[in-house]
């Protein structure tokens, strides 16, 4: 319970009825009055006590009227609503309830009997304060979709796995290590927690889950606890990988007002594909992660990309190839992989890349090529489109 006096408001337009409550409290609480449901609402809003006694009988406004305002305000909502008064009959006590009240007093009172009421509701408030409190301290170490799954009862707490077809996204800062070697240990502190703090709010903007943080490196994964659909899960994926690089140069200008100077550029590498997910562990303690070989594959990929660069998997890009414009770099060999893998680098949004297009021109021996995106009429892009392919596939020979 607070170590201040707990604070209680009391609402009644009968001041001798005020007086009797003010007398039978103030010795325990700090006693606030207002004399009508408008007045009471406005110094309510402003000051919130920890408790409300309430008349139902008041002229203007009701007391039911009171709570049901106090309960639609969400800085109220959570402040106790005990009725105290002459209305007996069992519909009033339902009225009273309905409307949000915890409790329901009759006069005359009983002195002994409100305060009792009182200090059960109090010190289930503060026990329910304290929990939040709690519950919101260790939501910090688990994604919020991870958290919001247990505590709506939709995940349980226990070991157990499942198959899930997952996009798994790897990242690292290339040459970290060495690039931080000269720097004070406040300034690694600061540029550090403000890239994990950046990245950590693109994650939860695009709804991917926060696996973990492996000092510079991060590892997330879409698709669960919520998803919505692999295609999507992907997109939203790469779309928050180019987010994040986007991200990188404008966190680099803000570190460069500080006077830190550092060559920082991160590697990024998706893949897609089926995974097995959930709780790994003991019954005394779990880590609910991913693993798989699309796990295996992600962080070859994040490994093999060059500094700023995104690699994804021919099965992510099979995904997102119409609305991410991707670049074929070949193929690389993974461990558990039969074949090697064909893997392609993230150029940016179709979209963007259209609005930023110019004349592209090449002239060479066996090729004269002028094009200007602007100019090329829709009805004649698909014919052009099918013409390039048959180069490039004689290229690719």
């Amino acid at each position: 319970m607070s170590q201040q006096r707990p604070e209680i408001f009391v609402v009644d337009d009968n001041e001798i009825n005020v007086e009797i409550l003010v007398n039978v409290l103030r010795d325990e609480y700090a006693v606030s009055v207002a004399l009508d449901g408008a007045g009471a609402l406005e110094d309510i809003a402003a000051y919130p006590p920890d408790l409300v006694l309430l008349d139902v009988m008041m002229p203007d406004m009701d007391g039911y009227s009171v709570c049901r305002q106090l309960k639609a305000n969400p800085d109220t909502a959570d402040i106790p609503v005990i009725f105290i008064t002459a209305r007996n009959a069992v519909e009033d006590e339902m009225r009273g309830f309905e409307a949000g009240a915890v409790d329901f007093i009759t006069k005359p009172i009983s002195p002994p009997l409100v305060r009792a009421r009182i200090n059960n509701h109090l010190a289930l408030r503060f026990s329910q304060q304290s929990l939040k409190g709690l519950s919101d301290k260790l939501s910090r170490y688990l994604s919020p979709q991870l958290y919001r799954s247990i505590f709506e009862g939709r995940r349980d707490v226990r070991l157990e796995t499942t198959r899930k077809k997952l996009s798994i996204f790897f990242s690292d800062i290339a040459g970290f290590t060495a690039n931080t070697d000269h720097m004070e240990p406040e300034d690694l502190n600061f540029v550090l927690n403000s890239y994990l703090e950046r990245m950590s709010g693109l994650v939860l903007e695009y709804g991917g889950t926060l696996d973990k943080f492996i000092g510079d490196a991060i590892l997330v994964f879409f698709g669960d606890p919520e998803s919505k659909g692999a295609r999507e899960d992907a997109l939203n994926c790469v779309k928050m990988a180019i987010e994040m690089q986007r991200a990188i140069l404008d966190l680099r200008k803000q570190w460069a007002v500080q006077g830190i100077n550092m060559p920082f550029a991160a590697r990024m590498g998706i893949a897609s594909g089926y995974c097995t997910v959930g709780n790994f562990g003991s019954k005394d303690r779990m880590d609910y992660t991913v693993i798989g070989g699309q796990v295996n594959l992600a962080s070859r990929l994040e490994s093999a990309a060059e500094p700023g660069r995104i690699l994804v998997s021919n099965e992510t890009w099979s995904m997102v190839k119409d609305a991410i414009y991707c670049k074929k770099m070949g193929e690389i060999s993974v461990k558990g992989f039969d074949r090697p893998i064909p893997i392609y680098e993230v150029v940016d949004l179709f979209e963007r890349v259209k609005s930023n297009a110019e004349e592209i021109v090449l002239d060479t021996p066996g090729l004269s090529l002028r094009m200007d995106p602007r100019e090329i009429a829709e009805e004649d892009k698909q014919k052009l489109f099918n013409q390039l392919q048959l180069a490039i596939a004689y290229l690719d020979q």
